[in-house]
């Protein structure tokens, strides 16, 4: 085999191992929607599912976001603070699960994605821009990250209603 046989060779093997590790490999897109608070377009959001379509026991389910501002991590964190507020989970609750993310995520800039990942066992994880950031084991934090945009008591339900493909 000569060098350039080997090179193409090894280089195939590194793409498809790489296209293999994506976190959305066997799932298919549910919906996608766009965010727009006072006329400024936040994100594009789109919901994954192994066979595109949503139910509430759907695992592994994927949430991909690409931002289109640039956004502060501690703002991030703080609004997911909030929703869940809103949404009714106890403090102690959100005093638990925002370590998972305080952390961890970064600064976002325009183009950036965030994508969060619930495994059929319950664990979860984020990714930013295709790199994993933190595997989560503590089995509330998916359903409870997730119902930001997936309850029926969510901040934008329109929203909701093109992700779950409504």
């Amino acid at each position: 085999m000569t060098k350039f046989s080997l090179a193409v060779c090894l280089a195939l093997y590194l793409i498809s191992g790489s296209i293999m590790a994506s976190p959305l490999n066997e799932l298919q897109k549910v919906g996608k929607a766009k965010l727009e608070v006072f006329f400024f377009d936040i994100y594009y959001s789109t919901l994954y599912t192994p066979d595109g379509k949503y139910s509430e026991d759907s695992l592994p389910i994927a949430l991909d976001i690409e931002y289109l501002r640039n956004i502060k991590s501690k703002d991030l964190v703080e609004t997911t603070g909030e929703e869940w507020q809103k949404l009714g989970y106890e403090q102690s609750q959100i005093d638990r699960w925002m370590p998972f993310i305080e952390n961890v995520w970064p600064d976002i800039k325009k183009g950036d994605k965030l994508l969060f990942r619930v495994e059929q066992d319950g664990t979860s994880e984020f990714y930013f821009n295709g790199e994993s950031l933190k595997r989560i084991d503590n089995k509330e934090f998916g359903s409870s990250f997730l119902a930001i945009w997936l309850s029926e008591n969510c901040s934008y339900p329109k929203v909701r209603k093109k992700l779950i493909g409504e």
